[in-house]
């Protein structure tokens, strides 16, 4: 038993660090996001298999189960394969590579799992970890996503400092800010996973300076903004700045963010698009 213990502690470990990879600290990784992604995916959809695993496990203890747990395996086959669909997807909608991989893993698994499932004699722990694995996980990601999301935003916004001053000592030398930062090479970096870059764009008398922040809400992207004037703007299609007029940019509606929000740093606001 210590050992199944070990194994389903790893398995709930090994889903939490994938979610919460793009929110720690580190350079850059664009397979982060991805990989996130596909983490959350798997601990919600797999509250699927907590009903056939509960099933399977006391086809362990009643004769009358275990005379049905043929139908109960196939049952917690689909289950299985409901998850696997779910991660398929979440991959696709980054990567086709990404997504081929999974399906090579979907199969894998899916034929070691009915191999085991279908084992008559003794005890079987999998269905234990069918049961432990995804309710471990779940609780654990709506516990940690949260405070996650503002640590790698609050530290991207730190992190901005030295850039903040550059730019603000070639305004005190020039008299004026940069046209624009666009470089093949990047000289400040956000210190998370997650993010990219920071990006900037002069605007009038002053600039602003943003990055995005991968965020848990389904179809919600995060821009977090800084402008000294607090002059903050962010638009959602670039045709709207090429088509509305000043008067027509000025209206709130018209950028596209459905939320705005302050943060506890100075000058810095974040954006919800959807």
């Amino acid at each position: 038993m210590v050992k199944h213990l070990l194994g389903i502690v790893a398995a709930i470990a090994l889903l939490i660090a994938c979610t919460l990879l793009p929110f720690l600290p580190g350079g850059y990784d664009p397979v982060a996001i991805p990989v996130s992604a596909m983490a959350l995916v798997a601990g919600v959809l797999g509250l699927v298999l907590v009903p056939s695993g509960l099933l399977l496990i006391a086809a362990n203890y009643s004769p009358a189960l275990a005379q049905r747990r043929y139908a109960l395996s196939l049952l917690a086959l689909v289950a299985s394969s409901l998850v696997w669909g779910g991660i398929f997807l979440a991959g696709l909608a980054y990567s086709f590579v990404l997504a081929f991989a999974v399906f090579i893993l979907w199969i894998f698994t899916t034929f070691k799992t009915w191999t085991r499932l279908r084992t008559t004699g003794g005890f079987s722990a999998l269905p234990y970890y069918l049961v432990a694995v995804p309710i471990g996980t779940v609780l654990l990601q709506f516990t940690l996503i949260k405070p996650a999301v503002e640590y790698s935003r609050n530290r991207a916004i730190r992190n901005s400092a030295p850039l903040i001053a550059a730019i603000e000592q070639h305004h005190a030398s020039q008299g004026r800010y940069p046209t624009s930062l666009h470089s093949v090479n990047l000289d400040f970096h956000t210190g998370v996973i997650g993010i990219p870059q920071y990006r900037y764009e002069s605007r009038g008398d002053s600039y602003n300076l943003f990055f995005e922040q991968f965020t848990y809400k389904p179809g919600v992207r995060e821009f977090v903004m800084y402008n000294p004037k607090d002059e903050h703007v962010m638009t959602s299609h670039a045709i709207d700045l090429l088509e509305l007029t000043p008067a027509q940019l000025a209206l709130e509606h018209t950028r596209g963010h459905n939320a705005r929000f302050d943060t506890e740093h100075p000058h810095w606001k974040y954006f919800w698009f959807d």
